[in-house]
């Protein structure tokens, strides 16, 4: 594969409107006369058509190791900036325990709002029992505006967003459930699954793309 202009890719979904999966593998491609590899650096791929699609942040770090490697003269560079969006804690996420990846925020379009990021629409990941609680509480209640899109309306009057992935997990915002009650996160906690790096779902389409879910 040769490119010869690298063009940020901000949309989840192609041209046609058909979701990209955040994807990992190992991928080399020739660029301003340079072989790149990109060793888990994400990126969007197509898994009907193999197209791959690059986010604004994927096309900065690719541009950056490019320049980077024709100022050493180098002709191969190789890119593994996993690790680096791995280390420490997002802002709002200190003095909580909930797993997450700042891959997600960092790299699915549409949740990188602030800059500095403060890791607000950061995707958390839980079993999709973790809703049971919520649906049969006399304090809770469950607003299921879809099948894969709601809202938790907590007992101090706080509404939760949520959504259920094509995986079947349960998701929620880091920034709105960091400031629920110790006794509220620590259920939470019991939950929460290692992250899957995917958001597709009503929830999503909701939250970042502003369409309709009707009462909710």
């Amino acid at each position: 594969m040769e490119i010869d202009l690298l063009v940020p890719h901000d949309s989840y979904f192609d041209e046609g409107g058909t979701p990209l999966r955040l994807c990992f593998d190992k991928r080399s491609f020739q660029c301003s006369g340079l072989k790149v590899v990109l060793n888990q650096l994400p990126y969007l791929f197509n898994d009907a058509t193999d197209e791959v699609f690059f986010p604004t942040t994927s096309v900065a770090i690719i541009e950056e190791a490019v320049a980077r490697a024709k100022r050493s003269t180098k002709d191969v560079v190789t890119i593994n900036q996993v690790g680096r969006f791995s280390r420490g804690k997002l802002p709002i996420a200190q003095g909580t325990s909930f797993k997450y990846s700042a891959i997600d925020h960092f790299f699915i379009p549409g949740l990188l709002r602030n800059i500095p990021p403060d890791g607000y629409l950061t995707p958390i990941y839980f079993n999709k029992d973790v809703l049971l609680k919520y649906e049969h509480s006399e304090s809770c209640s469950l607003d299921q505006a879809t099948s894969s899109a709601g809202s938790i309306q907590m007992k101090g009057g706080q509404s939760v967003p949520y959504g259920i992935n094509q995986r079947g997990s349960v998701i929620m915002w880091l920034g709105d459930i960091v400031s629920l009650p110790e006794q509220e996160k620590m259920y939470l906690y019991s939950e929460n699954i290692d992250p899957q790096h995917d958001l597709h779902s009503d929830f999503y389409n909701n939250q970042i793309l502003g369409e309709w879910l009707g009462d909710i």
